[in-house]
């Protein structure tokens, strides 16, 4: 058992939304990622769960003066040694019991005053929808605008993410846009064991789930900033210029058996393999290197599997 402190929150009652944050080395943006949710102006109560993964700097110091000073708004698990990512959020994720949640990581900020009463609003008054999401901006670490999409979260009009989307495991967006109902709490542990043990990506996972059971309403509105930074700890870092293609295509192939034994939902997969196999052989046709080649043969040998 991975030892732990938690910094309780003082609020006694519930709240509307509880709002997780994962926070590791982020103490050049933490302060920020705090102040864009205590600035919002809203109808609706929250409680900012924060899980501190045992930072080699400033961090944890930082987060713990937030709690002193915000004791009825956060809570705070600090880690006695560095679990990761998924244990991390796992934690936090169990511990939301209000009837919303939203998601910010320590290395992002929100930008609207209004965001949460914007999107739990319309989730009060529209039942048919299970979540919302909006429009990002994507930064650098200085907070300086990035090219208008920078290959992942292009500015789109309003529309409506449902099962199709889910089917073919499209994310909504980027995670600081998502407000939802908490459906964690109706998970069973089949459901618990699948998002621990999978490996997939966390953010994926919960927005498939979320657009197989209803629809997620996107807003046009840019509402938050999710920052790239492309040295140190950061996802971006260790998967910038990386070959993904066979990751991407095990995880599909994961995702999709849970989707159909758990939720009875069959994708169509004549051309899903096929298609790896083409984005594959492009890049090692582009770029004839070690790593390259490695995924090619991985595609050859998954096929018929």
């Amino acid at each position: 058992m991975d030892e732990k402190k938690v910094l309780l929150c003082k609020r006694k009652e519930c709240a509307d939304v509880d709002i997780m944050m994962l926070t590791y080395n982020h103490e050049n943006y933490i302060g920020q990622a705090l102040d864009s949710v205590l600035m919002q102006k809203t109808d609706y109560s929250y409680r900012i769960l924060i899980g501190e993964d045992c930072s080699t700097d400033r961090t944890r110091e930082i987060v713990e003066d937030y709690y002193r000073k915000y004791p009825d708004k956060i809570e705070v698990v600090l880690w006695e040694k560095n679990v990761g990512g998924l244990k991390n959020d796992l934690e936090i994720m169990h511990r939301c019991n209000a009837r919303y949640v939203a998601s910010i990581e320590g290395d992002d900020y929100w930008t609207d005053c209004r965001k949460l009463q914007k999107q739990i609003a319309f989730l009060e008054n529209h039942s048919e929808y299970i979540g919302t999401a909006h429009n990002i901006r994507c930064v650098d670490e200085k907070g300086n605008l990035l090219h208008r999409d920078f290959d992942y979260y292009y500015i789109r009009e309003a529309y409506i993410y449902g099962k199709e989307l889910a089917k073919r495991q499209k994310m909504v967006s980027q995670t600081a846009s998502m407000v939802y109902r908490n459906m964690y709490r109706s998970w069973n542990q089949v459901e618990w064991d699948f998002y621990e043990n999978c490996g997939i990506n966390g953010d994926l996972v919960g927005q498939v789930l979320l657009g197989i059971q209803s629809e997620v309403y996107f807003f046009n509105d840019i509402m938050a900033d999710h920052r790239r930074i492309f040295k140190g700890d950061s996802w971006t870092a260790k998967s910038v210029n990386k070959n993904r293609v066979y990751m991407e295509y095990s995880d599909t192939r994961k995702l999709q058996e849970f989707l159909k034994k758990n939720y009875r939902v069959t994708i169509e997969e004549d051309n899903m393999w096929k298609n790896f196999w083409e984005e594959s052989k492009i890049r090692f046709l582009s770029h004839s290197s070690l790593e390259n080649l490695k995924v090619c043969l991985q595609m050859v040998r998954s096929k018929g599997k």
